[in-house]
């Protein structure tokens, strides 16, 4: 079995940004824009694979949604980016160039997401041990096109619609998102970013040792909500072996270990009621990032990221509502794939400390109610932010919580049952996983507004096997009170 290189850095490494396992330190770019691939005995690339000779030290700056890699003109392999071939620059830059732009002595190299096959032909890896999710690198892409509320509102309304018309030609181009200046990716910080903000949220992210979540607030003077969600977790690691055989899978195990319990505090509150709601689904722009190390030649890292939905339903000024619930997990999470067989670790509970139909609270005249939606992701593979590529485990955790009428948004009621003093609690947990890379839609819409530029293919929201991920339910409970506001 493979040796796995753990690469680590505490707060206090003598300003080193970090070491590996052999006491190497790592440089200053190769802690900002990844560790470069090296070629091995055991390992056969795909043919159109280019390395980038140099890796980091290749590297002069990289846009925030990781797609624009600008490397020096000079290195070797830079010569041989040309649209169609796979970029491999370093853990972190990797992807199908899909456009090449030479300035001076640099060359602007834009790619689009890869599946682990499209860079490996042949190889096995696997970790001998535990690969402990701490003392991270947080990696921001905080600017990026798809964390802005406009650009994304922008791109989605530019989107095909689901009868396959999209908006006049003219009115996209006006407010086409990709005419807003890229910006480049922040410098990544050992631990946890205070906070960081994206689509009109302002966000306090947490992780690793005690689990992965978020604080999130939002608050336009017309609608407020803060929202606290925790996978709670004790000293979560991660074991991993994929096999790669004649450019197909043949072996995918992934398990997460160390789950203890979800945790959820929901706050919202509207001064305008029916008016207006809102509606948002993003990402959060954190990568919580563990370099694992060179797996014969290839550098492989471990990931935990976040995606968040938020829907509010109030019906009149001046309305609240709020709810918190704890819940127990028990077992390990992760699946396993063999000969075209599938399997997921089962996983013990949901099991209820404290119920969210218990807290319920809110003060209106009418009916309020708000929705939400946290699914924390761990990845271990090749790649940034969501285009990651190689193994992916996630974890959906949906809330829904209201008083009242506005039941009926949320669950089937018995028509002339409902009442002000009728309130209800859902929880559903779900499970998705696959081998290849999995982004969320509105980073797919944003992409693919900014990819017509170079007339590129339009990325898919998933790639790899199976496609799309598999999705597994694990618990589902609704409550109502008074009983005769349910079914």
């Amino acid at each position: 079995m493979a040796a796995l290189l753990v690469l680590v850095c505490v707060a206090g490494c003598g300003g080193s940004p970090g070491v590996d396992a052999g006491g190497r330190e790592l440089t200053e770019a190769e802690f900002q824009y990844g560790i470069a691939p090296q070629r091995h005995k055991d390992v056969t690339f795909q043919p159109d694979v280019v390395l980038v000779e140099g890796g980091a030290k290749a590297v002069r700056s990289v846009t925030a949604d990781g797609l624009t890699w600008t490397l020096d003109a000079r290195a070797k392999g830079v010569e041989d980016l040309v649209p169609g071939k796979v970029m491999f620059a370093t853990a972190r830059g990797v992807g199908r160039v899909v456009d090449a732009q030479r300035s001076g002595d640099t060359v602007a190299v834009t790619v689009a997401p890869v599946t682990f096959t499209d860079v490996v032909r042949d190889g096995t890896f696997a970790s001998d041990g535990p690969v402990p999710l701490d003392n991270v690198v947080s990696y921001s892409s905080e600017g990026a096109l798809w964390t802005d509320e406009d650009a994304a509102a922008e791109a989605d309304a530019a989107s095909p619609s689901p009868a396959g018309r999209s908006v006049p030609v003219g009115y996209a181009l006006r407010r086409a998102p990709s005419d807003r200046e890229r910006v480049a990716m922040p410098k990544p910080v050992n631990g946890v970013p205070k906070t960081t903000n994206t689509n009109g949220f302002t966000v306090t992210p947490r992780c690793c040792r005690d689990g992965v979540g978020a604080h999130l607030r939002y608050d336009d003077n017309e609608i407020r909500i803060e929202a606290d969600v925790m996978l709670t977790m004790k000293n979560p690691s991660a074991r991993f072996h994929l096999a790669v055989a004649g450019g197909r899978i043949s072996v995918a195990e992934f398990q997460v270990s160390g789950g203890a319990g979800i945790k959820i505090d929901v706050r919202a509150a509207s001064a305008i009621g029916h008016l207006r709601q809102l509606d948002r689904v993003f990402p959060i722009p954190i990568d919580f990032s563990v370099p694992v190390g060179l797996i014969l030649g290839v550098p492989f890292t471990l990931t935990a990221n976040q995606e968040v939905l938020v829907k509010t339903a109030f019906s009149a000024k001046d309305g609240n509502v709020r709810a918190s619930g704890e819940y127990g997990i028990g077992g390990t999470f992760g699946f396993g794939y063999r000969n075209g067989s599938w399997g997921a670790h089962k996983i013990d509970g949901p099991h209820i400390k404290s119920s969210l139909l218990e807290s319920v609270r809110g003060v209106s005249v009418g009916a309020n109610g708000v929705v939400l939606d946290f699914k924390t992701n761990f990845r271990i593979g090749i790649g940034a932010l969501g285009f990651s590529a190689g193994l992916n485990f996630g974890i959906v955790v949906s809330t829904g919580v209201a008083r009242g009428s506005a039941l009926a948004q949320f669950f089937p009621l018995v028509p002339g049952a409902r009442s002000l003093d009728c309130q209800g609690a859902s929880l559903t947990v779900d499970t998705t996983y696959n081998v290849g890379y999995t982004i969320p839609a509105i980073v797919q819409k944003v992409v693919n507004f900014f990819l017509r530029v170079f007339n590129a293919k339009p990325i898919a929201r998933s790639g790899g096997i199976p496609d799309p991920p598999k999705r597994t339910n694990i618990f589902s409970k609704e409550q109502y009170e008074p009983k005769g506001c349910q079914i």
